[in-house]
């Protein structure tokens, strides 16, 4: 029967974020579906004149979600509930729109949704415009390390690694995002100034994990 090692190995690598990432999120409740759909054409056509006022292309505001669902409102009797009745529509719009390493830019596009888009709400991040090549880095880190620990392990018991046997891997979809500041309010975003949200951010650590199976000699 032959012997075997599977070791877990584990690559980490901090990168340097060269994208700034808004999520504005918008959820409000409209009368008729008509009235939703209209605000929700509106918004998206703001948000392309607002990056083109900033000399950014409109296709930068990329549309990830839009709903229209009916709106019900809990119906309560002496305190105690009793049911519910339609009223109206909920729309749940959100845009992505991903930028450069650039104050003045973002700081002046968050300024223009908090004047003409009502009911934004604004998330700041941090990612990579090409993650893959860290993701391959962090692999190979994460191969080297299972070595590294499968060896320590194999010479404490007195053997030596023999040949890989097998190697499981997920293919895990890497997250390499770091959120550093939401916006809440309309209010919030209009007060924004060229450098109000001059923020420096972290490198973004990132890990991932392999299994290897070796034969022990």
């Amino acid at each position: 029967m032959e012997s075997t090692i599977k070791v877990v190995g584990t690559g980490s690598i901090h990168v340097v974020p060269d994208v700034t990432r808004l999520d504005i999120s918008i959820n409000r409740v409209f009368k008729t579906y008509e009235d939703a759909y209209a605000s929700a054409k509106e918004n998206s056509t703001w948000m392309v004149k607002i990056l083109e006022y900033n000399q950014q292309s409109g296709k930068l505001a990329k549309t990830i979600r839009m709903d229209i669902s009916e709106h019900s409102e809990n119906i309560y009797k002496n305190g105690s509930y009793v049911g519910s009745k339609k009223d109206g529509y909920d729309l749940e719009q959100r845009i992505k729109i991903d930028l450069g390493m650039d104050t003045v830019l973002v700081n002046n596009i968050i300024k223009g949704i908090g004047k003409f888009i009502p009911g934004a709400q604004i998330s700041v991040g941090y990612t990579l415009k090409d993650p893959r090549p860290t993701q391959l880095k962090i692999l190979e880190r994460a191969v080297t390390d299972a070595r590294d620990k499968a060896s320590i392990m194999a010479k404490a018991v007195g053997r030596e690694l023999g040949e890989v046997k097998e190697i499981e891997y997920g293919e895990m979809d890497v997250h390499i995002y770091s959120e550093a500041r939401s916006i809440h309010s309309n209010e919030e975003a209009s007060a924004s100034t060229p450098y109000g949200l001059d923020i420096t951010p972290d490198d973004l650590a990132v890990s991932d994990n392999v299994n290897v199976v070796w034969l022990l000699k």
